[in-house]
């Protein structure tokens, strides 16, 4: 977080550029969401999973270890699909918007090999209420981040949805 502070400070040294001002912001605003709050909610969610369900906790730690990985390199690069007039080579929108969609695909994984593996146990978990709403949560962040914002991600339709009310709803 002190780091994406310091990022974020490089938009006031030259506030007279819109360009380098976007692009440090587009910077701070992509690794804040992949970088902490993906981070914050694989970590929970596999939390949460171990305490409710009875699966193995080192088998859990490795899909955390697989999600922050793919959290990371996919945020990263992920970033390049906000670079639609920024003046950065093209490819960089293109690859941004693959990166990106890739991003809730980890999570998805988790909770479907979580379920799974009660499902051929056959054991029974205490509180059904929030193993559901926890396979809810990351079939609506897989629904909401990746397939919302795969649709709207392309090339062609990016420069019409740049900015407006559909980047903030996905």
């Amino acid at each position: 977080l002190i780091g994406l502070s310091v990022l974020f400070l490089f938009s006031f040294y030259n506030p007279d550029n819109p360009i380098r001002d976007k692009f440090y912001w587009w910077w701070v605003v992509h690794l804040w969401v992949e970088g902490v709050w993906e981070l914050i909610m694989g970590a929970i969610l596999a939390f949460v999973l171990v305490k409710i369900t009875g699966v193995d906790r080192e088998v859990i730690e490795k899909w955390l270890y697989v999600i922050i990985a793919m959290a990371l390199i996919s945020g990263i690069i992920g970033t390049g699909h906000h670079y639609f007039w920024i003046g950065v080579p093209g490819y960089w929108l293109w690859l941004g918007s693959v990166f990106s969609a890739l991003e809730p695909l980890p999570f998805f994984a988790m909770v479907l090999f979580a379920f799974n593996t009660i499902n051929r146990r056959r054991r029974d978990y205490p509180n059904r209420a929030v193993a559901l709403w926890a396979m809810g949560t990351t079939v609506m962040a897989f629904l909401g981040a990746g397939v919302w914002g795969l649709l709207h991600t392309g090339g062609p339709v990016k420069c019409r949805t740049h900015g407006n009310q559909l980047t903030a709803a996905h």
